[in-house]
């Protein structure tokens, strides 16, 4: 008989436990920006071949817009800050907006019109090549870089990989003659 009450005792006590479980507020997962967010903090790298010079550089990316064209037609083609990784990879045009912040100062005069600071607009085609952009996809484009008193023109080509995470990009400008090359981290 003592055993039967401990048991429905236990019971009781389990049933309850699960009650108040129940009836406490569950915390809401967090949102897609907030997650998004602290990504964006982890620069992208990069080399450039400054004459008589080659300094390394951290680069920082946001793409104010996007068109994918590679996605079904059941989700909206266009995107901004926050952009799904296949929307990209599977075929897109993007606008991106980036910073740079440079281990030397860049220019040809190092005196004067040098900084350490940079900025681009950079306007990128990306092209599925293998697994619809899964595996590897191609980049091509055009970008205008603002640093050390100049701004030229780039032309970008590259690839990207693993989900469209990694992209290895180099840019060359003819006037004046300037090659960079990238590393660039794709989160969102």
């Amino acid at each position: 008989m003592k055993t039967m009450r401990t048991t429905i005792l236990l019971a009781l006590i389990l049933v309850a436990g699960f009650s108040l479980q129940a009836q406490t507020p569950q915390p809401e997962p967090p949102s897609r920006f907030s997650s998004w967010l602290p990504y964006q903090a982890i620069p992208s790298f990069m080399v450039i071949s400054d004459p008589g010079d080659i300094p390394f550089a951290f680069e920082w990316e946001a793409t104010p817009l996007l068109y994918s064209f590679g996605m079904t037609r059941l989700v909206s083609p266009w995107h901004s800050l926050y952009v799904p990784p296949p929307a990209r990879f599977t075929g897109s045009i993007e606008l991106k907006l980036t910073g740079q912040l440079s281990t030397r100062k860049t220019g040809a005069s190092r005196k004067t019109g040098a900084s350490y600071f940079g900025s681009s607009a950079q306007l990128i085609g990306h092209i599925p090549l293998i697994e619809r952009g899964e595996y590897l996809g191609l980049n091509v484009g055009v970008a205008k870089y603002a640093f050390a008193g100049s701004s030229p023109w780039f032309k970008v080509i590259g690839v990207s990989t693993l989900f469209g995470f990694v992209e290895f990009n180099v840019k060359q400008s003819s006037d004046p003659s300037i090659w960079l090359g990238t590393i660039e981290l794709r989160f969102f």
